[in-house]
């Protein structure tokens, strides 16, 4: 069997296990930590591109606290163009579907992206789209329909996990073939240089907040696949999340600091099909 995430659209996006390498975990899919191999996951989602190459946030970007840490990459990355040109052989190569997480400040910089994706033949199964956290609901239905009118791709929206009741039904209407619930809120911490570090938490500390998100997201009754991101370590966590509705999980803290124990949760991940809802297994083609 295998798990539809796109169901209402008509390329669809089919993975054949419920646990995706999440955001920026494995770079673009070419920075695989020791032991684990792409076909252990069902769809890989990179890290974020700029229509402009971006620099990243001055060291120090990392804040180790109890049971996670703070984490400010600035989005570093070279820019959609450079991507595209030195990614594409990469994307090619992968038995994995691959996500591609486009952003920018404004609609039509991630239109004018998701544009030329539709309009090249990169081997590309969806796109995702962060919602920032101080977004309302009108920029992020402008910057969702912006991009669903120029392509067909599947388009999966990340949500931010304290916002992210308030958000889903909007970005659904404007859009969204799936969520991805949600983003861990931003925090501040001392550095081991002693300064304050501003950024989204991560690790297990986050997994509450992904739970509470999820929980308020399921009970609107939205029509679209919800993944659950955030904090997820241990096959408990997935199973949980399964089991609250979600049809499949992204982790990806795990693979940085514990790649041995991603690979066994991957190996395991198909033992909870059986948890996820009918109406989102499909046989396999």
């Amino acid at each position: 069997m295998e798990i539809e995430l796109a169901p209402r659209n008509k390329r669809g996006l089919r993975l054949d296990t419920p646990l995706l390498a999440g955001s920026g975990a494995v770079g673009f899919g070419d920075s695989w930590p020791p032991g684990l191999q792409p076909r252990l996951f069902g769809a890989i989602i990179t890290q974020g591109v700029t229509m402009q190459p971006q620099r990243g946030t001055a060291q120090p970007r990392l804040a180790e606290i109890p049971a996670g840490f703070l984490l400010a990459s600035g989005d570093h990355n070279p820019g959609f163009r450079r991507v595209m040109a030195q990614q594409a052989g990469t994307w090619q190569r992968l038995p994995t579907p691959v996500i591609l997480s486009l952003l920018g400040g404004e609609p039509g910089a991630r239109a004018w992206m998701a544009a030329r994706l539709e309009e090249s033949e990169v081997n590309i199964a969806g796109i995702e789209l962060p919602v920032p956290e101080d977004v309302n609901l009108s920029e992020a239905s402008a910057f969702i329909s912006a991009v669903r009118q120029v392509t067909t791709l599947p388009i999966l929206v990340r949500l931010p996990a304290t916002r992210a009741a308030h958000l889903a039904r909007a970005c659904v209407v404007a859009g969204a073939d799936a969520l991805i619930v949600g983003t861990p809120p931003p925090a501040e911490y001392p550095t081991e240089e002693g300064l304050i570090l501003q950024a989204p938490i991560g690790g297990p500390v986050a997994f509450p907040f992904t739970l509470r998100a999820l929980r308020g997201v399921m009970a609107l009754g939205l029509d679209v696949p919800i993944v659950a991101a955030g904090g997820i370590h241990t096959l408990d966590d997935m199973a949980l999340c399964l089991e609250l509705g979600a049809a499949a999980v992204a982790v990806r803290s795990l693979l940085w600091t514990n790649p041995n124990a991603a690979a066994d949760l991957a190996r395991r991940a198909h033992a909870l099909l059986p948890d996820i809802p009918p109406s989102l297994l499909s046989p396999e083609t």
